[in-house]
């Protein structure tokens, strides 16, 4: 999932702290999220999609 969110992240032409706001997250909670140490919450997915519309909401669910 990291490469998947770190790779649309880059294609938008934002930084993380960023994105981390765009989500209304905190940046070390974003940068956990692209580096695989935590997992998106149901709430988050939410979000992702309602701001990008976009975004392959699979590529989240995919196995490494």
């Amino acid at each position: 999932m990291n490469s998947y969110l770190k790779e649309f992240r880059k294609r938008k032409g934002l930084k993380q702290q960023e994105m981390a706001d765009i989500l209304k997250v905190s940046y070390s909670h974003y940068v956990k999220l692209e580096n695989d140490f935590v997992n998106p919450s149901f709430e988050l997915l939410e979000r992702i999609k309602a701001r990008f519309k976009d975004a392959n909401m699979n590529k989240f669910f995919e196995k490494k």
